[in-house]
């Protein structure tokens, strides 16, 4: 029962966490853009944040397909509508944030980078790259453990039954090379 002085805390599984990573990895780039707007830097860093965000894009479909076992095909023709697509929203978010800090001082944008837009590149990028490695990492390890528990407990059900080969037919395992049935042999 919970009363109004007392609260209940709540654990989080990991895979919420790993969500919840994936979804500071999506918000990264946005609060970059913002961060931008705020100090009027350059606008020409929405290009570069637009390209960084591209990057963590490949990296990651790269680490997908390493973890599949497919090659991970990068072709330019995708690469560019992918960079147009980040970057025109990225400027777009860009303007309505300048547009509504002009409503309130005046604003000038820096006209060359600086150690500041260094460190915003560096640090979103950087940030939303390690919140993708953890992700995935959670991501691994549960869906590793719950393939031990369904292998073990078809291991438990099943004790005489091969992992190699054969076929789950109507939830029983038929081993292909041990067939026992008369019908089927030659």
């Amino acid at each position: 029962m919970n009363r109004p002085g007392n609260t209940l805390t709540q654990s989080t599984s990991p895979l919420q966490t790993a969500l919840g990573l994936r979804l500071a990895t999506l918000l990264a780039f946005p609060f970059g853009v913002l961060l931008v707007a705020l100090m009027e830097r350059s606008a020409l860093m929405i290009v570069l944040l637009a390209a960084a965000m591209m990057g963590v894009s490949l990296v990651e479909r790269l680490r997908l397909a390493r973890l599949t076992g497919n090659p991970a095909p990068i072709a330019m023709t995708a690469l560019l509508p992918g960079f147009a697509v980040r970057l025109g929203g990225l400027a777009g978010l860009f303007i309505v944030f300048l547009g509504f800090l002009a409503l309130f001082r005046d604003t000038s944008l820096a006209r060359g980078f600086g150690l500041e837009d260094a460190a915003i590149l560096i640090g979103i990028t950087g940030f939303a790259l390690a919140a993708n490695a953890i992700s995935a990492r959670i991501a691994t390890t549960e869906v590793g453990a719950v393939m031990s528990t369904m292998n073990a407990s078809f291991r438990d059900a099943n004790p005489g039954a091969r992992m190699t080969g054969g076929d789950i037919i109507e939830g029983e395992f038929h081993d292909a090379e041990d067939d026992t049935d008369p019908a089927t042999r030659r």
